[in-house]
Protein backbone atom coordinates (compact mmCIF):
# COMPACT_ATOMS: atom_id res chain seq x y z
CA UNK A 1 0.00 0.00 0.00
CA UNK A 2 1.69 3.19 -1.12
CA UNK A 3 -0.85 5.85 -2.07
CA UNK A 4 -4.56 6.25 -2.70
CA UNK A 5 -6.88 7.94 -5.11
CA UNK A 6 -10.49 8.91 -4.53
CA UNK A 7 -13.13 10.06 -6.98
CA UNK A 8 -15.50 12.32 -5.04
CA UNK A 9 -18.62 12.19 -7.15
CA UNK A 10 -22.13 13.52 -6.70
CA UNK A 11 -23.63 10.04 -7.01
CA UNK A 12 -20.76 7.73 -6.00
CA UNK A 13 -17.50 7.87 -4.07
CA UNK A 14 -14.85 5.55 -5.50
CA UNK A 15 -11.56 4.85 -3.73
CA UNK A 16 -8.53 3.19 -5.34
CA UNK A 17 -5.33 1.73 -3.92
CA UNK A 18 -2.72 -0.91 -4.68
CA UNK A 19 -2.74 -4.24 -2.87
CA UNK A 20 -0.22 -6.88 -3.88
CA UNK A 21 0.48 -4.88 -7.04
CA UNK A 22 -3.17 -4.83 -8.13
CA UNK A 23 -5.70 -2.01 -8.18
CA UNK A 24 -8.41 -2.45 -5.57
CA UNK A 25 -11.52 -0.26 -5.62
CA UNK A 26 -14.02 0.65 -2.91
CA UNK A 27 -17.32 2.20 -3.98
CA UNK A 28 -20.19 3.74 -2.03
CA UNK A 29 -23.30 5.62 -3.09
CA UNK A 30 -23.02 9.28 -2.06
CA UNK A 31 -26.34 9.49 -0.24
CA UNK A 32 -28.12 9.13 3.08
CA UNK A 33 -31.65 8.50 4.35
CA UNK A 34 -32.88 10.04 7.60
CA UNK A 35 -35.39 8.46 9.96
CA UNK A 36 -36.43 8.99 13.60
CA UNK A 37 -34.52 6.99 16.19
CA UNK A 38 -37.63 5.22 17.42
CA UNK A 39 -38.12 1.92 19.25
CA UNK A 40 -36.64 -1.05 17.40
CA UNK A 41 -35.34 1.10 14.51
CA UNK A 42 -31.68 0.56 15.38
CA UNK A 43 -32.24 -3.14 16.03
CA UNK A 44 -33.98 -3.50 12.66
CA UNK A 45 -31.14 -1.77 10.83
CA UNK A 46 -28.50 -3.85 12.61
CA UNK A 47 -30.25 -7.09 11.68
CA UNK A 48 -30.53 -5.89 8.08
CA UNK A 49 -26.78 -5.21 8.00
CA UNK A 50 -27.36 -1.58 7.03
CA UNK A 51 -24.67 1.11 7.14
CA UNK A 52 -25.98 3.78 9.51
CA UNK A 53 -25.01 6.33 12.15
CA UNK A 54 -26.99 7.90 15.00
CA UNK A 55 -27.02 11.66 15.65
CA UNK A 56 -29.31 12.78 18.45
CA UNK A 57 -32.85 11.71 17.72
CA UNK A 58 -32.14 10.83 14.08
CA UNK A 59 -30.75 7.74 12.40
CA UNK A 60 -28.97 8.26 9.10
CA UNK A 61 -28.80 5.25 6.80
CA UNK A 62 -25.76 5.85 4.61
CA UNK A 63 -24.62 4.82 1.13
CA UNK A 64 -26.35 2.21 -1.05
CA UNK A 65 -28.66 1.28 1.81
CA UNK A 66 -30.08 4.81 1.72
CA UNK A 67 -31.50 4.31 -1.78
CA UNK A 68 -32.87 0.89 -0.83
CA UNK A 69 -34.72 2.29 2.20
CA UNK A 70 -36.07 5.16 0.13
CA UNK A 71 -37.44 2.79 -2.51
CA UNK A 72 -38.86 0.30 0.01
CA UNK A 73 -40.59 2.93 2.15
CA UNK A 74 -41.64 5.18 -0.72
CA UNK A 75 -40.24 8.08 1.27
CA UNK A 76 -38.52 10.38 -1.21
CA UNK A 77 -38.12 13.53 0.89
CA UNK A 78 -35.77 11.89 3.41
CA UNK A 79 -33.48 10.48 0.73
CA UNK A 80 -30.76 13.12 0.56
CA UNK A 81 -27.33 13.61 -0.93
CA UNK A 82 -24.35 15.54 0.47
CA UNK A 83 -23.48 16.87 -2.98
CA UNK A 84 -25.36 18.70 -5.71
CA UNK A 85 -24.10 19.83 -9.11
CA UNK A 86 -20.65 18.39 -8.44
CA UNK A 87 -19.95 20.16 -5.12
CA UNK A 88 -21.10 20.04 -1.49
CA UNK A 89 -24.81 20.77 -1.39
CA UNK A 90 -25.29 24.29 0.07
CA UNK A 91 -28.94 23.51 0.80
CA UNK A 92 -28.21 20.41 2.89
CA UNK A 93 -27.37 21.08 6.54
CA UNK A 94 -25.90 17.58 7.02
CA UNK A 95 -23.82 17.73 3.82
CA UNK A 96 -20.40 18.06 5.44
CA UNK A 97 -20.93 15.59 8.29
CA UNK A 98 -22.42 12.91 6.00
CA UNK A 99 -19.70 13.42 3.41
CA UNK A 100 -17.04 12.93 6.09
CA UNK A 101 -18.66 9.63 7.16
CA UNK A 102 -18.85 8.38 3.59
CA UNK A 103 -15.38 9.55 2.64
CA UNK A 104 -13.74 7.88 5.64
CA UNK A 105 -15.66 4.68 4.90
CA UNK A 106 -14.25 4.63 1.35
CA UNK A 107 -10.60 5.63 1.94
CA UNK A 108 -10.06 4.55 5.55
CA UNK A 109 -7.15 5.77 7.65
CA UNK A 110 -3.70 6.33 6.11
CA UNK A 111 -1.40 3.29 6.08
CA UNK A 112 1.34 5.56 7.45
CA UNK A 113 1.62 9.26 8.36
CA UNK A 114 1.22 11.59 5.38
CA UNK A 115 0.37 8.85 2.90
CA UNK A 116 -0.43 10.63 -0.37
CA UNK A 117 -4.04 10.70 -1.48
CA UNK A 118 -5.16 12.35 -4.71
CA UNK A 119 -8.75 13.58 -4.47
CA UNK A 120 -10.71 14.59 -7.55
CA UNK A 121 -12.21 18.03 -7.89
CA UNK A 122 -14.37 19.52 -10.65
CA UNK A 123 -13.26 22.39 -12.82
CA UNK A 124 -15.05 25.71 -12.34
CA UNK A 125 -18.35 25.67 -14.25
CA UNK A 126 -18.90 27.84 -17.28
CA UNK A 127 -22.67 28.03 -16.77
CA UNK A 128 -23.10 28.56 -13.02
CA UNK A 129 -22.27 31.34 -10.56
CA UNK A 130 -20.47 29.25 -7.93
CA UNK A 131 -16.85 28.13 -7.81
CA UNK A 132 -15.34 25.01 -6.28
CA UNK A 133 -13.12 26.67 -3.63
CA UNK A 134 -15.31 25.95 -0.59
CA UNK A 135 -15.92 22.37 -1.71
CA UNK A 136 -12.21 21.75 -2.24
CA UNK A 137 -11.08 23.33 1.03
CA UNK A 138 -13.61 21.45 3.20
CA UNK A 139 -12.72 18.05 1.78
CA UNK A 140 -9.00 18.77 1.69
CA UNK A 141 -9.05 19.75 5.38
CA UNK A 142 -10.96 16.61 6.35
CA UNK A 143 -8.55 14.29 4.52
CA UNK A 144 -5.63 16.09 6.14
CA UNK A 145 -7.32 15.61 9.53
CA UNK A 146 -7.41 11.87 8.81
CA UNK A 147 -3.62 12.05 8.34
CA UNK A 148 -3.19 12.17 4.56
CA UNK A 149 -0.95 14.35 2.42
CA UNK A 150 -3.67 15.63 0.10
CA UNK A 151 -3.33 16.53 -3.56
CA UNK A 152 -6.37 17.80 -5.45
CA UNK A 153 -6.68 16.91 -9.11
CA UNK A 154 -9.06 17.64 -11.97
CA UNK A 155 -11.34 14.64 -12.42
CA UNK A 156 -11.27 14.69 -16.22
CA UNK A 157 -7.46 14.71 -16.19
CA UNK A 158 -7.65 11.50 -14.17
CA UNK A 159 -9.25 9.84 -17.20
CA UNK A 160 -6.28 10.99 -19.28
CA UNK A 161 -3.92 9.28 -16.81
CA UNK A 162 -5.88 6.03 -16.57
CA UNK A 163 -6.94 5.63 -20.22
CA UNK A 164 -3.88 7.14 -21.94
CA UNK A 165 -5.23 8.63 -25.18
CA UNK A 166 -2.45 9.14 -27.72
CA UNK A 167 -1.52 11.23 -30.76
CA UNK A 168 0.93 10.14 -33.45
CA UNK A 169 3.21 12.79 -34.96
CA UNK A 170 5.91 11.82 -37.47
CA UNK A 171 5.61 8.18 -36.36
CA UNK A 172 6.11 9.19 -32.71
CA UNK A 173 3.33 8.23 -30.31
CA UNK A 174 2.68 10.92 -27.71
CA UNK A 175 1.14 9.42 -24.57
CA UNK A 176 -1.45 11.07 -22.35
CA UNK A 177 -2.47 13.40 -25.18
CA UNK A 178 -6.13 13.92 -26.01
CA UNK A 179 -9.49 14.86 -24.58
CA UNK A 180 -11.37 13.38 -21.62
CA UNK A 181 -15.00 13.96 -20.70
CA UNK A 182 -16.25 12.84 -17.32
CA UNK A 183 -20.04 12.46 -17.36
CA UNK A 184 -20.89 12.52 -13.66
CA UNK A 185 -24.17 12.92 -11.86
CA UNK A 186 -23.73 16.59 -10.96
CA UNK A 187 -21.48 17.91 -13.71
CA UNK A 188 -19.84 17.12 -17.00
CA UNK A 189 -16.10 17.77 -16.64
CA UNK A 190 -13.82 18.34 -19.62
CA UNK A 191 -10.03 18.39 -19.98
CA UNK A 192 -7.66 18.55 -22.93
CA UNK A 193 -4.11 17.30 -22.37
CA UNK A 194 -0.78 17.30 -24.22
CA UNK A 195 1.80 14.84 -22.82
CA UNK A 196 -0.03 14.74 -19.48
CA UNK A 197 -0.05 18.56 -19.26
CA UNK A 198 -3.46 20.20 -18.99
CA UNK A 199 -4.27 22.55 -21.86
CA UNK A 200 -7.89 23.40 -21.19
CA UNK A 201 -10.47 22.52 -18.54
CA UNK A 202 -14.04 23.44 -17.67
CA UNK A 203 -17.25 21.93 -16.39
CA UNK A 204 -20.93 22.18 -17.28
CA UNK A 205 -23.51 22.37 -14.52
CA UNK A 206 -25.79 19.89 -16.26
CA UNK A 207 -25.36 16.13 -16.25
CA UNK A 208 -27.09 12.98 -15.00
CA UNK A 209 -29.04 14.65 -12.19
CA UNK A 210 -30.23 17.34 -14.58
CA UNK A 211 -31.53 14.64 -16.91
CA UNK A 212 -33.32 12.91 -14.02
CA UNK A 213 -34.97 16.14 -12.87
CA UNK A 214 -36.16 17.06 -16.36
CA UNK A 215 -37.61 13.60 -16.96
CA UNK A 216 -39.28 13.60 -13.53
CA UNK A 217 -40.97 16.92 -14.37
CA UNK A 218 -42.34 15.92 -17.77
CA UNK A 219 -43.45 12.45 -16.63
CA UNK A 220 -44.71 13.49 -13.14
CA UNK A 221 -42.77 10.78 -11.33
CA UNK A 222 -40.25 10.94 -8.45
CA UNK A 223 -36.64 11.65 -9.35
CA UNK A 224 -35.52 8.48 -7.54
CA UNK A 225 -37.79 6.40 -9.79
CA UNK A 226 -36.23 7.98 -12.88
CA UNK A 227 -32.74 7.37 -11.50
CA UNK A 228 -33.49 3.72 -10.72
CA UNK A 229 -35.15 3.19 -14.12
CA UNK A 230 -32.17 4.75 -15.89
CA UNK A 231 -29.59 2.67 -14.02
CA UNK A 232 -31.45 -0.60 -14.57
CA UNK A 233 -32.94 -0.38 -18.03
CA UNK A 234 -31.65 2.45 -20.24
CA UNK A 235 -30.12 1.11 -23.45
CA UNK A 236 -29.79 3.47 -26.43
CA UNK A 237 -29.73 0.51 -28.80
CA UNK A 238 -33.16 -0.63 -27.60
CA UNK A 239 -35.40 2.31 -26.70
CA UNK A 240 -38.95 1.10 -26.04
CA UNK A 241 -41.25 3.72 -27.64
CA UNK A 242 -44.08 2.69 -25.29
CA UNK A 243 -41.99 3.40 -22.17
CA UNK A 244 -42.52 7.11 -21.61
CA UNK A 245 -39.75 7.43 -19.03
CA UNK A 246 -37.32 5.80 -21.45
CA UNK A 247 -38.36 8.08 -24.31
CA UNK A 248 -37.90 11.14 -22.09
CA UNK A 249 -34.48 9.89 -20.96
CA UNK A 250 -33.39 9.55 -24.60
CA UNK A 251 -34.59 13.07 -25.41
CA UNK A 252 -32.81 14.74 -22.51
CA UNK A 253 -29.63 12.70 -22.96
CA UNK A 254 -29.42 13.93 -26.55
CA UNK A 255 -30.11 17.50 -25.44
CA UNK A 256 -27.29 17.27 -22.89
CA UNK A 257 -24.88 15.84 -25.46
CA UNK A 258 -25.59 18.71 -27.85
CA UNK A 259 -25.13 21.20 -25.02
CA UNK A 260 -21.75 19.69 -24.07
CA UNK A 261 -20.41 19.46 -27.63
CA UNK A 262 -21.47 23.04 -28.35
CA UNK A 263 -19.71 24.29 -25.22
CA UNK A 264 -16.54 22.34 -26.01
CA UNK A 265 -16.37 24.08 -29.39
CA UNK A 266 -16.97 27.49 -27.83
CA UNK A 267 -14.30 26.97 -25.16
CA UNK A 268 -11.69 25.92 -27.74
CA UNK A 269 -12.45 28.99 -29.81
CA UNK A 270 -12.36 31.32 -26.79
CA UNK A 271 -9.00 29.90 -25.70
CA UNK A 272 -7.56 30.20 -29.22
CA UNK A 273 -6.31 26.64 -28.74
CA UNK A 274 -4.92 25.04 -31.87
CA UNK A 275 -4.48 21.29 -32.23
CA UNK A 276 -3.55 20.15 -35.72
CA UNK A 277 -3.26 16.39 -35.17
CA UNK A 278 -6.39 14.24 -34.76
CA UNK A 279 -6.96 13.41 -31.09
CA UNK A 280 -8.89 10.80 -29.18
CA UNK A 281 -11.85 11.58 -26.94
CA UNK A 282 -12.24 9.26 -23.96
CA UNK A 283 -15.57 9.16 -22.16
CA UNK A 284 -16.17 7.95 -18.60
CA UNK A 285 -18.48 8.51 -15.64
CA UNK A 286 -21.71 6.98 -14.43
CA UNK A 287 -23.92 8.99 -16.77
CA UNK A 288 -22.04 7.42 -19.71
CA UNK A 289 -22.78 3.85 -18.58
CA UNK A 290 -25.99 3.07 -20.55
CA UNK A 291 -25.22 0.86 -23.56
CA UNK A 292 -25.11 2.82 -26.80
CA UNK A 293 -24.48 6.17 -25.12
CA UNK A 294 -21.03 6.60 -26.69
CA UNK A 295 -22.34 5.77 -30.18
CA UNK A 296 -25.13 8.31 -29.72
CA UNK A 297 -22.52 10.88 -28.65
CA UNK A 298 -20.47 10.12 -31.79
CA UNK A 299 -23.52 10.80 -33.94
CA UNK A 300 -24.16 14.16 -32.31
CA UNK A 301 -20.45 15.04 -32.46
CA UNK A 302 -20.47 14.45 -36.23
CA UNK A 303 -23.64 16.51 -36.54
CA UNK A 304 -22.28 19.57 -34.67
CA UNK A 305 -18.52 19.24 -35.20
CA UNK A 306 -15.57 20.73 -33.29
CA UNK A 307 -12.87 23.23 -34.30
CA UNK A 308 -10.18 20.54 -33.82
CA UNK A 309 -9.71 17.21 -35.65
CA UNK A 310 -11.00 14.12 -33.82
CA UNK A 311 -9.46 10.70 -34.46
CA UNK A 312 -11.99 8.62 -32.55
CA UNK A 313 -14.23 8.47 -29.50
CA UNK A 314 -13.99 5.56 -27.08
CA UNK A 315 -15.44 4.52 -23.78
CA UNK A 316 -13.22 3.97 -20.75
CA UNK A 317 -12.69 0.31 -19.97
CA UNK A 318 -14.55 0.76 -16.68
CA UNK A 319 -16.43 4.08 -16.78
CA UNK A 320 -17.22 4.10 -13.04
CA UNK A 321 -13.65 3.40 -11.94
CA UNK A 322 -11.59 5.26 -14.55
CA UNK A 323 -11.46 8.54 -12.62
CA UNK A 324 -10.41 6.85 -9.36
CA UNK A 325 -7.82 4.79 -11.25
CA UNK A 326 -6.32 7.98 -12.69
CA UNK A 327 -6.28 9.59 -9.26
CA UNK A 328 -4.34 6.57 -7.98
CA UNK A 329 -1.79 6.94 -10.79
CA UNK A 330 -1.35 10.61 -9.86
CA UNK A 331 -0.89 9.65 -6.19
CA UNK A 332 1.74 7.04 -7.05
CA UNK A 333 3.54 9.60 -9.21
CA UNK A 334 3.52 12.06 -6.30
CA UNK A 335 4.92 9.41 -3.95
CA UNK A 336 7.71 8.66 -6.43
CA UNK A 337 8.64 12.33 -6.72
CA UNK A 338 8.59 12.71 -2.95
CA UNK A 339 10.85 9.70 -2.50
CA UNK A 340 13.22 10.91 -5.22
CA UNK A 341 13.53 14.30 -3.54
CA UNK A 342 14.13 12.69 -0.15
CA UNK A 343 10.97 14.18 1.33
CA UNK A 344 8.29 12.50 3.40
CA UNK A 345 8.29 9.27 5.34
CA UNK A 346 6.32 6.09 5.26
CA UNK A 347 6.87 2.96 3.29
CA UNK A 348 8.28 3.05 -0.22
CA UNK A 349 5.82 3.31 -3.12
CA UNK A 350 5.01 0.03 -4.82
CA UNK A 351 5.31 -0.42 -8.55
CA UNK A 352 2.52 1.15 -10.55
CA UNK A 353 -0.10 -1.13 -12.13
CA UNK A 354 0.97 -2.06 -15.65
CA UNK A 355 -2.16 -3.22 -17.40
CA UNK A 356 -3.66 -0.53 -19.59
CA UNK A 357 -1.08 2.05 -18.61
CA UNK A 358 0.96 2.37 -21.79
CA UNK A 359 3.97 4.57 -21.31
CA UNK A 360 4.10 3.90 -17.56
CA UNK A 361 3.07 6.31 -14.84
CA UNK A 362 3.48 9.96 -15.89
CA UNK A 363 5.40 12.22 -13.57
CA UNK A 364 2.65 14.74 -13.00
CA UNK A 365 3.59 18.25 -12.00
Amino acid sequence: MCAKGVDIGTCFLVGAELKDGKEVFTMERDAFFSMPNEDFAEDMLTKAGAFYIIKGEQIYVVGEDALKFSMVTGNQKDYRRPMAKGVLNPGEEEAISMMEVLLEAVVGKPAYPNEVICATMPANPIDAEFDVVFHRMVLERFLKKLGYDVKCINEAMCIIYSENPTVTINNEVLPFTGIAISWGAGMVNFAASWRAKKLLEFSCGRSGDWIDRQVAKVRSVPVSKVQSHKEKYLNFDRIDPTDQIMVALEIYYEDLMRYVVTNIGQQFKAANATIDEPVEIVIAGGTSKPPGMVDRFKTILREIGLPIPIKNVRHAKDPLKAVAAGALIAAISEEKKRKASGGGGGEAPAAAPKAGKAGGVPLIS
